[in-house]
């Protein structure tokens, strides 16, 4: 992946090392921030740090952009994939799941086939041969997206 990292005149030193760090943490801050996109799915964790190339200074900020080319590790979920997590809201339209880096993933009733809704003060959905779905039960599920 290629990106530009920004990096403000008091983060510039003179001695390679502090600059090359200071653009590391900025990378990895940019990652945390950006959390995702359609592109890649869900940004985990930098693998490698494979070039950095010479700075532009930004003539408004002042900021001087770094283009920079890493490796990522990515998790981007396909239709129908089976994913571990947990349920971390049921209502009685849906549930909200949780897997990984992946936060609110809604899976509705109609997509759970034989489950149906139980309501109470510890609502869950439930099948017939009395499997469940309920909050902070962690098992595999099946992605709607």
């Amino acid at each position: 992946m290629s990106w530009n990292v920004l990096i403000s005149p008091d983060q510039m030193n003179p001695k390679g090392l502090l600059l090359r760090k200071s653009i590391i943490v900025r990378l990895l801050e940019d990652i945390k921030c950006r959390k995702a996109s359609e592109e890649h799915g869900y940004y985990i964790a930098v693998n490698e740090l494979k070039a950095i190339s010479e700075g532009e200074v930004c003539e408004l900020t002042t900021d001087v952009s770094f283009p920079v080319t890493f490796t990522c590790l990515t998790q981007k979920p396909t239709k129908g994939e089976t994913l571990v997590g947990s349920v971390e809201k049921i209502l009685e339209l849906g549930l909200f799941l949780k897997s990984g880096p992946i936060e609110n993933i809604f899976l509705s009733y109609k997509a759970m086939g034989n489950y149906r809704y139980i309501g109470g003060d510890n609502p869950m959905f439930m099948t017939r041969s009395w499997r469940r779905a309920q909050s902070c039960a962690s098992r595999p599920l099946i992605s709607a997206g």
